[in-house]
């Protein structure tokens, strides 16, 4: 959502250019390992550590892109690779949350963390296959928009690691409200699949 209100176009220009000595797919490739590395930090208990390699892992997720429409390499294949790079990514994250010690009480911390990682992956699932399909034609994710963007609930991940040293019923009602956001997603992606669908030919 946030990235739909701001120009950065001189941002993404000077990104491109200062990281272009590699090629966008070495650094979708190298943005495979920070958040591999952030979950066996948090899993060792070493949550600082984690934070700043998961943040790394953001950091290096914007600049394959940026180099590649900077350099005018983008292709298919390095939009394909960068997608399935954020779903390992994502993974890796959720995952990490199962070594936190979330308060439990009634609630079944695994099966919430598990519909977590669910609603996570499902929206950019949603859209690619809508378009894989041709129900809905959407290369770019611009018709389908969405409540919450990979930015938006990757910082709100981000604060349930640092809140989990700082005051850990933070922590978890970040994590809660994260999956209701992500939730919202899920519904708002197939409602708006359902109702674009009709501007398209759905025969082939």
């Amino acid at each position: 959502m946030i990235k739909e209100f701001f120009n950065l176009r001189r941002y993404e220009e000077i990104m491109g250019k200062s990281f272009s000595f590699f090629s966008p797919m070495t650094w979708t490739y190298i943005g495979f390992f920070p958040p591999a590395l952030g979950f066996v930090s948090v899993a060792l208990g070493q949550i600082w550590i984690g934070v700043i390699l998961f943040l790394l892992g953001g950091v290096l997720d914007e600049i394959d892109g940026k180099v590649a429409r900077w350099s005018g390499r983008t292709s298919y294949f390095g939009g394909f690779a960068d997608g399935v790079v954020d779903r390992f990514a994502d993974f890796f994250f959720i995952l990490s949350f199962f070594f936190l010690d979330f308060p439990g009480g009634m609630l079944d911390i695994p099966v919430i963390l598990f519909v977590l990682l669910f609603v996570t992956l499902m929206p950019p699932f949603i859209v690619a296959y809508a378009n894989h399909r041709k129900t809905v034609p959407d290369p770019t994710e611009k018709v389908i928009w969405r409540f919450s963007f990979r930015i938006e609930y990757y910082f709100l991940f981000i604060f349930v690691l640092i809140f989990s040293r700082i005051n850990i019923w933070i922590s978890f009602y970040l994590m809660l409200f994260s999956l209701l956001l992500n939730g919202a997603t899920v519904i708002q992606a197939l409602v708006l699949v359902f109702i674009k669908s009709k501007n398209y030919p759905q025969q082939p």
